[in-house]
């Protein structure tokens, strides 16, 4: 696993745990909203703590859109552009 998706995987673990939710496993096919069962302030919340420790926000450009982010791999593929 790269250091980058670490990092997501890392920041997904803390923030549902913060929150009170059960996450059991999370893989690049996890629904964000459905399967994990994040928010869009959890969402939000993650985006911006990623952006703090990977110092980039790769949706700033609009390179990338942020409604397409539906699972964990599309945030993984967002950030190793």
């Amino acid at each position: 696993m790269s250091q980058i998706k670490q990092i997501i995987y890392d920041t997904l673990r803390r923030v549902a745990e913060e929150e009170g939710l059960q996450l059991d496993t999370i893989s690049d096919a996890s629904a964000l909203i459905d399967y994990l069962g994040f928010r869009s302030l959890h969402i939000a919340r993650i985006l911006a703590i990623l952006e703090i420790e990977l110092s980039y926000d790769p949706f700033a450009s609009g390179d990338v859109p942020i409604t397409g982010l539906r699972t964990v791999g599309d945030l993984c593929a967002a950030y190793q552009r």
